[in-house]
């Protein structure tokens, strides 16, 4: 059964966290200590795990990652109280848009100064981010737009609006040591840099590409990975315009004879839920993107 974790739980937790204590947190929540107390217990059994130390308090490994997680929920609760009041007094709009490296940097200025230019009063909240967290936000309702590569198989929830194709390379600097080298040593010996990788245990029957190598290094900023492989330090899959429209990728070259799988079509498109009513910010982008020229 899918596990459902409340509001009150999380701000529990998160008030637990910050004060240091159960005390100070039901103090700061006006509730009792033994509510919040019993809250943050019926929570990590909720969860099957234990989430902080008490006595002093300390968060445990799954607690630093459920922080991580009530900080984002708290966070987009603040911002979409704070848009709300914004647009009953009809101040603004929002734009809550998860774009990818590449598609911010061959086309994220250009674009939104064309978005802004008609919607000077939009709110813009845009995190550039890696495309799989992209496409887990959108799905969650965390970001109501997602610009980025659609997956091979895009979940048939999405509504998609495709606007330009590319390929992607695993590249590899000319002069490091194996560029050469057979493809099990190339596998094997060079790491290879990736901007996010799945949690294994919530996709354990899928095939996965980074199986077949031996080092994975995960990165999520662009440009550093970029740097990385330009100091031989890696190897990488990189967008065909980037390739062609970076300096640093002047020297690198693809492992495409090499291996079979270093060649990835690429269709870049803008994504939401399906049958999701759309605000007017995300509505004004969707026109934007339609009339905008996605040329190098």
């Amino acid at each position: 059964m899918p596990v459902h974790i409340e509001i009150q739980e999380i701000r529990a937790f998160k008030a637990v966290h910050d004060e240091q204590g159960f005390k100070r947190a039901a103090d700061k929540l006006f509730v009792t200590q033994s509510a919040v107390s019993q809250t943050i217990q019926n929570l990590e059994k909720k969860l099957d795990c234990i989430l902080m130390d008490r006595n002093p308090i300390k968060l445990t490994e799954a607690g630093i990652r459920f922080l991580n997680y009530a900080e984002l929920v708290l966070g987009e609760e603040d911002s979409a109280l704070t848009d709300i009041k914004n647009i009953k007094q009809g101040i603004l709009g929002t734009l809550l848009l998860g774009m990818s490296g590449t598609v911010n940097r061959l086309y994220g200025e250009r674009l939104l100064k064309a978005y802004c230019s008609i919607n000077p009063l939009t709110r813009l909240k845009v995190n550039v981010m890696p495309s799989r967290q992209i496409i887990s936000a959108v799905a969650s309702d965390l970001w109501e737009l997602g610009f980025g590569p659609f997956q091979k198989n895009m979940p048939d929830y999405f509504e998609t609006l495709p606007l330009f194709s590319d390929e992607r390379s695993l590249v590899i600097h000319k002069d490091h040591p194996f560029a050469n080298a057979s493809p099990d040593v190339i596998l094997q010996k060079v790491p290879l840099l990736v901007s996010h990788l799945d949690d294994q245990d919530l996709r354990p029957t899928m095939d996965r590409l980074r199986d077949a190598f031996g080092q994975i290094w995960e990165i999520n900023d662009t440009d550093l990975r970029l740097h990385l492989v330009a100091d031989q330090l890696g190897m990488s899959y990189v967008d065909q315009q980037l390739l062609e429209s970076d300096s640093r990728c002047a020297a690198m070259i693809p492992l495409t004879q090499h291996l079979d799988f270093a060649r990835i079509p690429l269709t870049f498109g803008v994504y939401h839920r399906k049958g999701k009513q759309l605000s007017s910010g995300a509505e004004a982008f969707l026109r934007t993107c339609r009339d905008f020229s996605f040329s190098a």
